[in-house]
């Protein structure tokens, strides 16, 4: 006679809590069941109570916050976890170019002569010279070492003298088409090099990290987002062999974090036909992968950035005749987004400026008329000046917007000096964008400012900048409970995963974090300050302080 196995109960209880949920009436709840992997209740102590057997894990939660998972809806992986392996140039710890050039100096005594020094994070903003350090003061850092620094945008680098000798480049060499060797008064560069078609002439000449050593660094970057209450992410502009390198970083146990993947569209001086030809022969289309790794879509590039003056204006940066850079020809962009679009995969386009938001969704028009995109999550990624003509195309064509509200905390000091201040107050109008109908989906582009949320979350409800305290634009900030959407619900149903993520609801997965403050009721200032206690992963505990 067969014996049956009496039902167990629920796997997890977190009781006694303040459980904001996120769902469409954003209720608050006091506790969680949760049955494999995924919310199986919702609802008061005595309710949840009933479902606990003896199998049951029972976290008692003593009045403390319970989110929805946070999930960020644009960063970098790889270049995170890369990053926290080179010379930090942030400010702070770095104030100064002499500061910076000690940093490159006790790297290269470290490493020793001939190896390549790279870093990451500096803008000129912050640094008490207000400039980029040239390549002539970093050759007096690192006299025998190639040295490449990229600024906090990522579309800027600084080099030295014996980089750009290894690369060729000189007072003779051509400027690239989308890029820029910026030259002093006599024609000689100066080390600063902007935009990747201009960068790619130094970069190509930098040993690749090996495959072990990608893999190694997916692991260490997702474990500390999964540490800052983070448990999905949207990494954007992956090569084939990245994608490859989450895979394995999945299957060995070391991806802390749900990934859904972007291929990048285009490199630097690769030719239309190459691109279109890989994107042809790559085997993914978007939803592709299961709960913890995804494929989403393409990621393309329209323009610069604006902190270093090549996001492509409508209008020419303050004291300056020029607006900007074009970095994809507007009919190259046109062949890609039709490419991917025919293909079915999903779009994602990084476009700064006004000009570049423009050419962005000319083209999605355009390619709407070939294969409709409504409802299939085509975004624009940054999206700084939105006009209203720019308003109502997204509305029509159902276009997701993929911001960055640190950047107004991080990057603000310098978007004032480079527009005005009164353009500036108009940038990432996060209050427009949503009351003309938007989803508006916050993230950090990590490693482009840090990775953690919650000044993040502050910054799209505060608008200050961090060194001057600048506000930007008061008329655009968002409520608490719009921020805590943008970085829930939003980033989920720009992945595609609304029915899956981003609340706390009967069956969808039981991704949750637990915090040491009520967001929605602490003062504000105080937001940014959060620390997360505990991140649950699929039911279960992945970090506990």
């Amino acid at each position: 006679m067969l014996k049956q196995i009496p039902d167990p109960g629920i796997d997890l209880a977190l009781v006694n809590g303040n459980v904001i949920t996120v769902d469409p009436e954003f209720r608050i709840a006091e506790a969680v069941a949760v049955k494999g992997g995924r919310v199986a209740a919702v609802g008061s102590n005595s309710a949840i109570k009933e479902m606990i057997s003896q199998f049951t894990e029972v976290i008692d939660l003593d009045g403390e916050t319970v989110l929805p998972g946070l999930i960020d809806a644009h960063l970098h992986v790889l270049m995170t976890g890369l990053g926290m392996l080179m010379v930090n140039c942030r400010t702070p710890p770095v104030k100064t170019i002499e500061d910076l050039k000690s940093a490159v100096r006790d790297r290269a005594g470290r490493d020793g002569p001939g190896v390549w020094i790279e870093g990451r994070g500096w803008d000129q903003a912050k640094l008490a010279e207000h400039r980029a350090p040239t390549r002539w003061e970093l050759d007096e850092a690192a006299p025998d070492n190639p040295v490449f620094l990229i600024r906090t945008c990522e579309h800027i680098v600084a080099v030295n003298s014996k980089a750009l000798d290894m690369a060729g480049v000189d007072k003779d060499t051509p400027q690239p088409v989308g890029g820029e060797i910026v030259r002093d008064e006599l024609g000689e560069p100066t080390g600063i090099l902007r935009e990747m078609p201009a960068f790619q002439l130094v970069r190509r000449h930098i040993p690749l990290p090996d495959f072990k050593r990608k893999v190694e660094a997916i692991r260490l970057a997702t474990a500390a987002f999964s540490r800052a209450g983070l448990t999905s992410v949207v990494d954007a502009g992956l090569t084939e062999e990245e994608m490859r390198a989450h895979q394995i970083a999945l299957r060995e146990g070391g991806l802390a974090v749900r990934v859904s993947m972007m291929l990048w569209g285009v490199d630097g001086d690769e030719s239309l036909e190459s691109s279109l030809r890989r994107i042809g022969l790559f085997p993914m289309a978007t939803g592709f992968g299961n709960e913890m790794l995804q494929f989403l879509g393409l990621k393309l590039v329209v323009d610069g950035s604006l902190g270093g003056r090549s996001a492509l204006m409508r209008e020419p940066y303050e004291n300056d005749t020029s607006s900007g850079l074009l970095i994809v020809p507007e009919d190259k962009l046109r062949r890609l987004v039709d490419a991917g679009n025919m293909h079915g995969m999903n779009i994602g386009i990084h476009c700064c400026g006004g000009r570049a938001m423009d050419v962005a969704l000319k083209a999605y028009e355009e390619t709407d008329k070939k294969k409709p995109i409504r409802g299939r999550r085509f975004s624009l990624i940054h999206a700084y000046q939105p006009s209203e003509e720019n308003f109502e195309q997204c509305k029509r064509l159902g276009v997701v917007v993929a911001s960055q509200p640190g950047f107004l905390f991080y990057l603000g000091d310098s978007f004032n000096e480079n527009i005005g201040s009164e353009r500036a107050v108009r940038l990432k109008p996060h209050r427009a964008w949503l009351d003309n109908g938007a989803v508006v989906a916050s993230s950090t582009d990590s490693p482009v400012t840090p990775y953690l949320p919650f000044t993040t979350l502050w910054a799209s409800i505060a608008r200050r900048t961090e060194v001057r305290g600048t506000q930007m634009g008061e008329g655009q900030r968002v409520t608490r409970e719009e921020a805590v959407r943008m970085y829930t619900v939003n980033g989920a149903y720009l992945a595609l995963q609304e029915k899956e993520r981003g609340s706390i609801e009967p069956g969808k997965l039981a991704d949750m974090i637990v915090v040491d403050r009520d967001v929605l009721t602490c003062p504000e200032e105080s937001i940014r300050d959060t620390k997360v206690l505990r991140t649950i992963l699929g039911g279960k505990t992945v970090y506990e302080a």
